[in-house]
């Protein structure tokens, strides 16, 4: 096998790994091409790509039907409800989960499937929620995110919800690990530390997320936050010790890990490029790269830990564990969304 040949291989493994925000209503030229071409895994929108139901339904059909060829690709949205929520009325915008905290695990289950059922239906496959974090410190930023203050129902709600949505043909993502429910710092803008002793997290923190990963969640997405009883010196979403120590190996969780968004100020405060923060997260045990704004640093984090791959820097093993666990979360997903009439049923339907 030649060099090229090698290097070509490899580069479209990492591709896999990098999930790239774009830029408006219609996918342009270059990010279709993106797509085309294997140099993307994943795709993620916001309510700057949003107008209607048939344009984000045109939208993802668009950006599927450029994948055929190639491994499914991953269209996420952060639709939790409420505070957090990128397609209003008619989708199921609401409530928020603090909200839903007070309701029993059928509520759930049946609120997951019916924003599983409307997701899918528009040409999502991986909804970044719900969020399992345990909202326990007065003005605490998960307050309106959260399901509550108890542990043991937060993971309980969060794991119905997981099955219902995950049933309706829409992945979850528990986020934020190891925890978010007690800081007051914003990630967005700030880097929270997180000073609990791990007999404090394991009692608070880590339940929910014990129960998400039984209840069989595709994805568990990885903080900014430092929690200093794991690991005083990184912040966990770039923690070996945090998602391979403690996630994969005192939890046994097998399935994607995701990064939050690398854009954000919690790692760019402390001088880390998208570029950088991305190549370091894969390394730390970060499956999927999440870069929600410019794609070009994503596309240079690809270059360099292809590089890293290449000079021994990585490990192929460990690329091929993340392209293999890629590969098995989108081995059921299908090329194109259903038909538009699907989404226009399931919007006329929502209590059902």
């Amino acid at each position: 096998m030649s060099a090229r040949y090698a290097r070509a291989q490899i580069e479209s493994a990492v591709a896999q790994s990098l999930v790239i925000g774009l830029e408006g209503l219609e996918a342009s030229a270059d990010e279709l091409a993106m797509v085309a071409q294997g140099r993307v895994g994943g795709v993620i929108l916001f309510a700057r790509n949003v107008e209607s139901p048939e344009q984000v339904w045109a939208l993802n059909e668009s950006l599927r039907r450029a994948a055929v060829g190639l491994p499914p690709l991953f269209v996420m949205v952060d639709q939790e409800g409420g505070s957090v929520a990128r397609l209003r009325a008619p989708f199921t915008d609401g409530p928020d989960m603090a909200a839903l905290g007070a309701a029993d695990a059928a509520a759930l289950a049946a609120h997951g499937r019916r924003m599983g059922r409307e997701l899918a239906a528009a040409g999502f496959n991986f909804n970044l929620a719900p969020v399992v974090d345990v909202h326990a410190v007065q003005g605490g930023v998960m307050a309106r995110r959260s399901l509550g203050a108890d542990p043991l129902k937060v993971g309980e709600l969060a794991a119905a919800f997981i099955q219902g949505q995950q049933e309706a043909g829409c992945l979850a993502c528990a986020k934020h690990f190891p925890g978010l429910g007690r800081t007051t710092a914003d990630s967005h803008r700030h880097r929270p530390l997180v000073e609990l002793s791990r007999d404090e997290l394991d009692a608070v923190e880590l339940p929910p997320f014990r129960r998400a990963i039984a209840a069989g969640v595709a994805g568990v997405m990885v903080c900014h936050a430092v929690f200093t009883a794991v690991d005083a010196d990184r912040p966990a979403s770039l923690s070996p010790a945090v998602i391979e120590g403690l996630l994969r190996g005192e939890m046994g969780y097998q399935g994607l890990t995701l990064s939050d968004d690398l854009e954000m100020g919690a790692l760019a405060a402390h001088g880390l490029a998208p570029a950088q923060a991305a190549t370091q997260a894969y390394i730390a045990g970060c499956d999927l790269l999440l870069v929600c704004r410019r794609a070009e640093e994503a596309l240079t984090a690809g270059r360099e830990i292809t590089d890293m791959i290449i000079d021994g820097r990585i490990q192929p093993a460990v690329a091929q564990a993340k392209l293999e666990r890629v590969l098995r979360a989108k081995a059921g997903l299908r090329h194109l969304p259903p038909p538009l009439d699907q989404l226009r049923a399931a919007l006329s339907h929502k209590g059902a």
